[in-house]
């Protein structure tokens, strides 16, 4: 049964996604799959960031695309939309230092240099018309199963944190830095089981293992580790 809390937060979503629906032609694809308010351009007023699909295909979303809203009269109204994209989650952060905060996407396509479908995160920025591209990222050090976007060292800047596979089942944690035109990594944690799903939750991201938020990724002297109640890995 869901708490009083939850269930506000359900509601608060569904009509969120009801009014990004509404203020989407008949055209486009029209399941919300995630959405994120942010003033992206300090103009304050905040934009409101979907991300949505036509239907799934071997479990990965597609036909879907990034769309950016603003405040109108009849609630919100469709100020660009990003399409071809088959995005599966969105983040929002100020990866480049520049005080402006760019929308992550992970996406499931194909690249140029790797033309396999795989998942992939792109990175733009909003010049209050249109999403420009940062980074369509081919791949990270390794393919990846999930990402977080948050500012976990206390720099300024939000990191790129991956959940990687690595061998015999395994999945580590990576941790990249903007540097330029792309990211930098900046090191990873020891391989494990289990390890499931990350989470951005402020300044922190946390790292599901066996259905539960069990560790944090912590950066200290250029080292990545999961900590779990003092202990590290």
């Amino acid at each position: 049964m869901l708490t009083l809390l939850a269930a506000i937060a359900a509601a608060g979503n569904l009509d969120s996604s009801n009014s990004i629906v509404r203020a989407l032609p008949a055209s486009a694809p029209r399941i919300v799959i995630d959405t994120a308010r942010a003033d992206l351009d300090n103009d304050r007023t905040p934009e409101t960031v979907a991300i949505t699909r036509r239907a799934m295909s071997s479990g990965h979303p597609m036909g879907g695309e990034i769309v950016v809203l603003q405040p109108s009269k009849a609630g919100l109204s469709v100020a660009w939309r990003q399409p071809n994209l088959n995005p599966w989650k969105l983040q929002i952060g100020d990866v480049d230092g520049d005080r402006l905060r760019e929308v992550i996407v992970g996406v499931w396509k194909k690249s140029p240099k790797d033309p396999v479908f795989a998942r992939r995160t792109f990175v733009y920025s909003w010049n209050g018309k249109r999403l420009m591209p940062r980074w369509l990222g081919s791949r990270l050090a390794r393919r990846f199963e999930d990402f977080a976007v948050a500012d976990i060292d206390s720099d300024g800047l939000s990191e790129l944190v991956s959940l990687e596979v690595a061998p015999q089942g395994r999945r580590r944690v990576s941790v990249y830095r903007w540097l330029s035109f792309g990211f930098e990594w900046l090191g990873s944690s020891g391989e494990m089981k289990g390890l499931a799903r990350l989470r951005a939750m402020g300044n922190r991201v946390a790292v599901e293992c066996n259905g539960e938020a069990r560790w944090s990724v912590v950066m200290n002297e250029g080292k990545v580790r999961l900590v779990d109640g003092g202990r590290g890995r």
